[in-house]
């Protein structure tokens, strides 16, 4: 096959770091082949992509050693979508793309609409980019990728920030265009179900930014499973297996493991079901409206959360739930109803008392940076409060130690890879003891290995008594870790309980933007049964 890019003894070192990102990569790709890199968090792959597409060192500086030889038009689809916008909204953003291409004025509304139906984004064209939810613009990043055309696609998460049923349908949508074209498309992804199963070529990384192997996705899998583990890659749930395997066939090895995770599921909601409610609860709703600018997102909200608890707020994107978060830290206003915050109305807490109480990560970690270096950033909060300088710097080193950021201790924040973000923006939060922490998808873009540290601490902060509120799209995360999951959707709560309940009744999550963890469809009937 033709080979349309392909760099040779590839290393690249960013000014600001002493050393290199990517060391020594050699790689070929060829029209129309579709190659998923894996790698931990840090370890280049979205450098990698940055290299293939010509963004470094063309428009990012950094020293790039080894040849490179690029495809001569090529689109690029990043972790967070709002980076590559330059317009107010959604129709003006595509037509951006179709003027690059000289499309004629007159042709381009036709063209937009096209694409925006392509892609599932539903709404009006001359929505303000500004209000769409971060699923809905992840959707139109890759709209204007579509309108431009491009020889290659790059795709760095394109779902990270999608439901389980968006994430299914763009993985579909994808699976589509590459058959039906022929695109070349590259991918780095941390969601492999749903994508593995038509990559060509699979392509794993180490921390260290250098490439382990390359191969056909089963072989690698299978081969590579131990390594993959070391490293902290994530692994695909069901594949290389298919869901005819696991079902047709109780001894499979896969159906046995997920019978057993149904069972333990079942017996922990029977204990958790006998406990029984009650005690206090740290917030609590009154027909409670909630919205921004003028538009209301949640109406006649009634909630009462336990103190203690973990709770997982789910539904589709743009149902609400970043909102709802916001407003619970005053973030986002209440525009009617009541609510309370240990047994307290909301509004009568000083911002001092209430952030002494209440933590915050934002979906967008950015959001939240206010300092020039990484281990600032975390004793930011200490100092504020007067701490002694040697309790600062003991928490401060603990929590760069646990979180895997000593090394990037004196970068600049916003320098580090979007997984080490998120590690930093809830590594502040867990500076204090606060009774309440309030957490927009705390795992995405985490590595498997970082993920699962980030979930132990959170534990350990429950065990003392925080109550934990995370906005998430992982189901597997609601299954295994939530005492309580609530689900909104169309404005409405309609559902407010134990995650297994929910997750065992398939008529309720159906058409809410939820597919249940794997082992759940093994309780379906056949031609219930919906597979990611």
């Amino acid at each position: 096959m033709e080979s349309l890019l392909e760099c040779k003894d590839l290393s690249v070192r960013f000014y600001n770091r002493e050393a290199n990102v990517l060391n020594g990569i050699d790689l070929s790709i060829s029209r129309g082949e579709k190659v998923l890199i894996l790698g931990p968090s840090g370890s280049g792959k979205s450098t990698l992509l940055s290299v293939l597409s010509g963004i470094i060192p063309e428009h990012v500086e950094a020293e790039v050693e080894g040849e490179i030889r690029l495809a001569p038009q090529c689109g690029v689809m990043f972790q967070d979508p709002d980076s590559q916008f330059c317009m107010l909204h959604v129709d003006e953003e595509i037509a951006f793309s179709l003027e690059n291409r000289l499309i004629p004025r007159a042709q381009m509304d036709a063209m937009i609409e096209a694409v925006m139906k392509q892609v599932g984004l539903d709404i009006d064209g001359h929505t303000p980019i500004e209000t769409l939810s971060g699923g809905m613009k992840q959707r139109l990043a890759l709209a204007c990728l579509l309108a431009l055309e491009p020889e290659v696609l790059f795709f760095d998460e394109p779902t990270a920030q999608l439901d389980p049923v968006s994430r299914k349908e763009i993985f579909q949508l994808l699976h589509e265009l590459a058959d039906q074209h022929g695109q070349t498309m590259v991918f780095v992804e941390h969601t492999l179900d749903g994508c593995i199963q038509w990559m060509d070529r699979v392509i794993l990384m180490n921390a260290q930014g250098s490439m382990i192997a390359q191969g056909e996705p089963a072989e690698m899998i299978q081969r590579y499973r131990a390594e993959m583990q070391e490293a902290g890659i994530w692994q695909p749930k069901l594949f290389p297996y298919t869901w005819d395997d696991v079902q047709d066939h109780p001894s499979h090895p896969l159906a046995q493991r997920l019978q057993q995770t149904l069972q333990q599921r079942r017996a922990s909601a029977l204990d958790a079901d006998q406990e029984g409610k009650g005690g206090s609860a740290v917030i609590v709703t009154e027909q409670l409206d909630i919205g921004y600018r003028q538009k209301s997102v949640m109406r006649d909200m009634n909630i009462r959360i336990p103190s203690g608890e973990w709770v997982a707020i789910v539904g589709a994107n743009g149902s609400g739930k970043s909102t709802f978060l916001k407003s619970l830290i005053r973030l986002e206003r209440i525009r009617s109803g009541q609510l309370y915050f240990q047994d307290i109305l909301l509004k009568k807490w000083s911002d001092r008392d209430l952030y002494e109480q209440a933590g915050f990560v934002f979906q967008n970690p950015e959001l939240q940076f206010v300092t020039d270096t990484v281990f600032d950033e975390i004793a930011f909060g200490g100092r504020q409060r007067n701490w002694s300088e040697e309790e600062v710097h003991a928490r401060t080193v603990k929590l760069l130690q646990e979180f895997g950021l000593e090394s990037y201790q004196d970068q600049h924040p916003f320098t580090l890879s979007l997984g080490q973000k998120r590690r930093l923006s809830v590594a502040t939060m867990l500076l204090f003891d606060q009774s309440l922490l309030l957490l927009d998808e705390p795992t995405f873009g985490q590595d498997a290995r970082t993920s699962a540290e980030l979930i132990k601490r959170l534990q350990q902060r429950q065990a003392q008594g925080t109550t934990i509120v995370m906005v998430t799209h992982d189901m597997d995360l609601v299954d295994e870790y939530a005492n309580r999951v609530i689900v909104f959707d169309q404005g409405k709560v309609i559902y407010n309980g134990a995650p297994y309940h929910l997750f065992t009744h398939p008529e309720s999550i159906g058409h809410h933007a939820i597919i249940a963890p794997l082992h759940y469809q093994l309780m379906k009937p056949e031609k219930e049964r919906s597979i990611i």
